[in-house]
């Protein structure tokens, strides 16, 4: 045992010394990857990321298990290790390895700082799985058996069985956690703060999680984190995991419920809650992460930018991968290489536009449909105004016209309220979707403006003529500043499809911009190239260590001679290389010739951009004034509730229903 703890120590220091340069060209060509797919579907990036993980974590298990494995000479590097932690060079007195030396009496105190360090994320991730079993356990509201309800109904489109649902305080968004028995944790503010509608979105977001088994696929994330936790690539491909996982949720799930942007809409509804309310922290292992507005764009059809030749990232893959090659080689021999992490380069943002905004009802609106009809309009958040163009389409109507709803709260059924306006199509309110019903009963009985209102698990009507005018004067700054917002969007729209129409053209540009025959070619053959010239620079290394033993001259000179004649096979390796690259160079350069309108055209959504910019930063400051004028106005509105209910002017609406 003591021995194998002796040789353990050592490959484990080597292996995380050797992981790195390793990591870090991992990075590098995982990063170059991503530029090259970045207008691929998510899925293809989400493989790449995944891959670029898995190659980080078995590496440093490869080079383990091979330096326990292999006890040549050769393949030891020139190095035993020794009980009293010393280190012989068994090559000769002349090799120069006293850098080798000092690394190695370094080893037991570099394998303790990584074992600590592993342990600490290793409890994390235990902290966090006893967290999950402690809220699946958690007592449960009777709201959760609705929820659970809506929940069985969408896993069923979904073609699942089997997924629980826990309503939870602790959480400012759902999380999926589990893999045999997935559970989907709802926070109680979701769940009683947005509308059904949205809340529905969401959900198909964590069961697209679900289907996929991410839960697993996270678990091993935080493994590999656990482990090369010391390595920034790893947290990067980590995060990009991440990000390109909740894309692929929201395409999913949005193919389900069949409106993409009803899912935009929760999202944006979802950042709304966050910023009022402190941040928790998400111990869970959910599917949990990505990027608001790219989300967004995602689901709104994002626009199409012209691609890079595809020759112009292929050298300097296949470049790293030859360095890759060479390195690995040297690495068995001196374990001497240094490569320097490489960053990951982002691609810029498209420009935003912000999301579409519900009149005022003080204005007659046509209809619209569920999706937008849940989204406040009091209040628009900073991240929904960053959504695409796309996003100022209008909103197809549904096949029955119904009234158009202006919401400016979601609260609880208790305190919901409406301020109807006779002869206009909308109305405000604040409450539940489902009492939408009861207030048209209650409108088409009437025939009059009235303030409807629910206490106690009873509806009420307040159509006392005085009292309903304050309250129309209580909404009255609010509905202004809607009428505006209205206007906004229109003007969005009509840049927003100046962007579409150029978004065509570069899209048809596009179909042309493709790599030719000769490219494609040159790219295999450089590729089969480098792979010959790393094998030969790896028979030179194990041919110069035979020269360093050999006892003779002889043997110094036969040696000698082979090196010679693999310096001669390197050489035409170049010369067929250098050819190949001029194939490459000439038809890039015939790819950036046909690139030339697809930038003209990028340039003109550039500018046309620029408005929408302006317009989605107005959006948000009337928002921001809107969220606080209705806030006034609907205490006000309390007020004038309550006065009514002592004078008895309150009086029972017509076929109110009860309280859920």
């Amino acid at each position: 045992m003591r021995d194998f703890i002796d040789q353990l120590i050592p490959a484990i220091g080597e292996a995380l010394v050797d992981f790195t340069w390793q990591g870090a060209l991992i990075g590098a060509l995982a990063a170059l990857l991503l530029r090259v797919t970045r207008h691929s579907k998510p899925q293809v990036r989400y493989a790449i990321t995944c891959l670029a993980l898995l190659a980080c974590a078995l590496l440093p298990i490869i080079s383990v298990l091979r330096s326990l494995l292999d006890s040549a000479p050769d393949t030891l590097a020139f190095q035993a290790w020794v009980a009293d932690g010393t280190v012989r060079n068994i090559a000769g007195d002349d090799a120069p390895l006293d850098w080798q030396a000092r690394l190695a009496t370094m080893q037991p105190m570099i394998v303790a700082l990584w074992a600590a360090g592993a342990s600490v994320f290793c409890l994390r991730t235990l902290f966090g799985v006893a967290w999950v079993q402690r809220m699946r356990l958690s007592p449960q509201p009777p709201l959760q058996a609705r929820w659970q309800s809506t929940l069985d109904a969408l896993a069923t489109r979904f073609r699942m069985r089997g997924v629980a649902l826990r309503l939870v305080e602790s959480l400012d968004s759902p999380v999926v956690a589990g893999f045999w028995r997935p559970v989907v944790l709802l926070p109680m503010s979701v769940a009683l703060r947005m509308p059904s509608e949205l809340v529905e979105a969401l959900l198909a977001h964590e069961l697209a999680h679900v289907r996929r088994h991410d839960y697993l696929v996270n678990l091993l994330q935080r493994a590999a984190e656990a482990l090369l936790f010391f390595h920034p690539v790893t947290w990067w491909l980590s995060h990009r995991i991440r990000v390109e996982r909740e894309l692929v949720a929201d395409a999913i799930a949005a193919d389900v419920i069949g409106d993409g942007r009803r899912l935009a809409v929760a999202l944006a509804t979802l950042s709304d809650l966050h910023a009022t309310r402190p941040a928790l922290p998400h111990l869970a292992h959910a599917a949990h992460g990505g990027h608001l507005m790219s989300r967004i764009q995602q689901l709104l059809r994002p626009q199409p930018r012209h691609r890079l030749p595809a020759g112009r990232i292929a050298l300097p893959v296949i470049g790293i991968a030859a360095a890759c090659i060479a390195f690995y080689a040297q690495a068995q021999i001196g374990k001497a290489s240094d490569v320097a992490p490489v960053a990951a380069e982002t691609p810029a943002a498209a420009p935003a536009a912000p999301a579409i905004a519900a009149a005022p009802s003080a204005a007659a609106a046509p209809s619209i449909a569920p999706a937008a009809e849940a989204a406040p309009a009091a209040a628009p958040s900073p991240a929904a105004t960053a959504a695409p163009a796309d996003a100022a389409a209008p909103v197809a109507a549904p096949s029955e016209p119904g009234p158009f709803a202006q919401v400016h709260r979601y609260g609880h059924d208790d305190n919901a309220w409406a301020l109807v306006r006779k002869g206009r199509d909308g109305y405000s309110m604040s409450g539940s979707t489902d009492d939408m019903d009861d207030i048209d009963l209650a409108r088409r009985s009437l025939q009059r403006d009235f303030i409807w209102f629910r206490r106690d698990g009873k509806a009420f009507v307040i159509d006392d003529p005085s009292l309903v005018a304050r309250a129309q004067a209580a909404w009255k700054d609010s509905d202004a500043l809607g009428n505006r917002m209205s206007a906004l969007g229109d003007q969005m729209e009509v840049h927003g499809k100046k962007m579409e129409a150029l978004g065509a053209q570069m899209e048809t540009l596009s179909k042309t911009h493709v790599p030719s025959p000769a490219m494609q070619e040159a790219q295999e053959r450089m590729g089969a190239l480098g792979q010959q010239q790393g094998e030969l620079a790896g028979r030179q290394q194990l041919l110069a260590m035979k020269q360093r033993k050999a006892d003779t001259d002889a043997e110094q000179d036969a040696l000698g001679r082979e090196m010679d004649k693999l310096g001669d096979e390197m050489d035409a390796l170049g010369d067929q290389m250098d050819a190949q690259g001029k194939i490459l160079e000439r038809e890039s350069q015939k790819l950036e010739r046909n690139q030339e309108p697809m930038e003209r055209i990028g340039a003109q959504m550039e500018e046309a951009a620029k408005p929408m910019d302006a317009l989605g930063k107005q959006m948000g400051e009337l928002g921001k004034q809107q969220e606080k004028l209705a806030k006034k106005a609907e205490k006000d509105l309390d007020v004038l509730i309550g006065e009514a209910m002592q004078k008895g002017l309150a009086k029972p609406a017509p076929f109110a229903r009860s309280a859920q």
